[in-house]
């Protein structure tokens, strides 16, 4: 198994720089040419949404479908598939980002009774110790 980092992911997935994408591209094929596999970890996978939501404006769907190809093919690993996933379907119907219901996951697969945020956008959700500022 060999790692990837986020910049490798992106440029393979948007061939918007030929030359990275080409590198890109002939290094994980040549991970599955050898019957190997490609390890994403957690914070490649936040980071990745994180970009393609920042700086290339994908819209939540479009996010939502990229996680879920990339979830789907046994090309990649990933540290933790099930949290994922579970993150990947609460922001269908949630109002946080991926990020924070990944977190709110591994947090409850490691025992945590509860997750405490600041972010408005968790208020609710099971498992979430919301603490607010006094205003």
């Amino acid at each position: 198994m060999k790692g990837l980092d986020t910049n490798i992911i992106l440029r393979y997935l948007l061939r918007d720089d030929e030359e990275q994408w080409r590198l890109s591209d002939q290094y994980i094929n040549s991970i599955v040419d050898t019957d190997n596999t490609c390890f994403i970890n957690n914070i490649v996978l936040c980071e990745l949404v994180w970009v393609l939501r920042s700086r290339y404006k994908l819209s939540r769907e479009e996010l939502i479908d990229t996680v879920e190809k990339l979830l789907r093919t046994n090309i990649f690993v990933f540290e933790n598939q099930e949290a994922a996933w579970w993150a990947d379907q609460q922001i269908k119907h949630g109002g946080a980002d991926f990020s924070d219901y990944l977190i709110l996951k591994v947090n409850q697969q490691k025992n945590c009774v509860e997750t405490a945020s600041f972010d408005a956008k968790l208020r609710g959700v099971k498992g979430i110790k919301s603490l607010q500022l006094d205003q």
